[in-house]
């Protein structure tokens, strides 16, 4: 992963201390300027529409969910950054590019060399990540230290990123910026290619499921008390929340698709949660987070790590592997090759057949979330094309689906299963 990181794509820059910024640029000379494509989530580069918008009651809105019109992405400069880094962790920047991302600001970032930073005791040859969250997650202070220790404890389990105490030896500091608050972290940086980068093999498939259940049988021995009351708008608990934002589709009947899968994702399975088992979970498994050893023969690539952690959260299993069979859907492209990736998840964690006749609205679920709030997103930044990145395919697949093949969608993932299995060559 030589040139990308956290579910986006870097732009290659061939001279030292080059700056790649998605958004407006301050006056000084050193920073130069390029053509970009902003990747993003609900964002934010401005914080005029605040996420306490009043609600028809005339009362706040809870404060812990996107709320329509809300813009929460941190707005800084290149010049803040530097300030940033040289300030909290005695970098001098050699090189940095910012990072497509949806609504924080992500930095890839390379120490000048030629000087020595004694606020960094162990130096990551790879480089850094730094991570400006947005304003809406700045105010879980609570839930960021979750995820530090958690990325703390899975390293010992799997290669994920590694936070980096800052100078006062802390793993995260509220910086005031442009007169709003939000949380700066620093995180090793995870060499290898994505996996939306390389040829998705059914071997590549399998190893994803075989790799999820690994971090999900390390996570079971988790706990953090801040995942206790943690709740964001992209768990699939939240499903009922995309109500609000369907009128960003224009097409009245993908919104009645998406209001009959919200409608059949509640009632049945919301109405059975408590029945299900809890416990935490990455919460986005994708192409974007899943760091690969490629190979020279493109063949025998090896899932080697994972990244993004902002998503985890204490739901049921059963949402992690739905959300993660949505993406290996999409980057397969068709619904068949999901019993791939359930075939190796099952090598580790094996599923009942009632978890498993769940899937499929789980994954129209996510897929309804995804499609919904790109298209939100886009609405806000039009030049933003990350957020767009599942539109044609999404659709594509959630109508087939939820139209085609709902009825017989476990039996054809039920038989791919069982011939990846079967077969002398995986």
């Amino acid at each position: 992963m030589d040139d990308t990181w956290n579910n986006v794509e870097l732009t290659n820059i061939s001279r030292r201390k080059s700056y790649t910024l998605n958004h407006s640029y301050d006056s000084s000379a050193k920073y130069s300027t390029f053509n970009n494509n902003e990747n993003e989530k609900p964002s934010q580069e401005s914080t005029t529409s605040s996420a306490t918008a009043q609600n028809s009651n005339g009362s706040s809105a809870d404060q812990n969910s996107l709320q329509p019109g809300s813009d929460i992405k941190p707005n800084i400069t290149s010049g803040q950054v530097e300030s940033l880094l040289r300030r909290l962790f005695g970098i001098t920047i050699g090189e940095m590019k910012e990072l497509l991302s949806y609504d924080d600001r992500n930095y890839f970032i390379k120490e000048d060399p030629n000087i020595k930073n004694p606020l960094i005791v162990s130096h990551c040859p790879h480089g850094y990540v730094l991570k400006i969250l947005n304003a809406l997650d700045s105010k879980k202070e609570d839930f960021v230290d979750a995820q530090n220790q958690l990325m703390l404890y899975l390293s010992k389990h799997i290669e994920c990123p590694r936070p980096v105490p800052n100078v006062n030896g802390k793993l995260y500091s509220v910086e005031n910026i442009n007169g709003v608050e939000h949380i700066v972290r620093l995180l090793e940086f995870v060499p290898g290619q994505m996996f939306h980068e390389v040829p998705t093999t059914n071997y590549l498939l399998y190893q994803s499921g075989e790799y999820l259940a690994k971090m999900d049988k390390a996570l079971k021995n988790f706990q953090h008390e801040a995942y206790e009351s943690h709740t964001s708008t992209w768990q699939l608990q939240s499903v009922p929340q995309l109500k609000k934002f369907l009128y960003v589709l224009e097409d009245h009947s993908r919104k009645a698709l998406v209001e009959e899968i919200i409608e059949a994702f509640e009632s049945n399975v919301l109405t059975k949660l408590d029945t299900f088992e809890m416990q935490i979970i990455h919460g986005d498994f994708n192409e974007q987070n899943i760091v690969v050893e490629s190979c020279a023969n493109g063949t025998d690539n090896k899932i080697k790590g994972i990244i993004d952690f902002g998503d985890t959260n204490k739901s049921p299993i059963l949402f992690e592997i739905g959300i993660a069979l949505t993406y290996m859907l999409l980057q397969a492209k068709n619904l068949e090759s999901g019993g791939v990736f359930l075939a190796g998840y099952e090598t580790i964690l094996p599923l009942s057949s009632e978890i498993k006749s769940y899937l499929k609205y789980c994954v129209a679920a996510r897929l309804a979330q995804s499609l919904v709030m790109g298209a939100y997103t886009h609405s806000l930044h039009p030049s933003n094309e990350y957020v767009l990145v599942t539109q044609a395919q999404g659709w594509k697949l959630i109508e087939e689906l939820w139209r085609e093949k709902f009825d017989t969608i476990d039996e054809i993932w039920k038989t791919t299963c069982d011939k990846y299995l079967q077969s002398s060559v995986k």
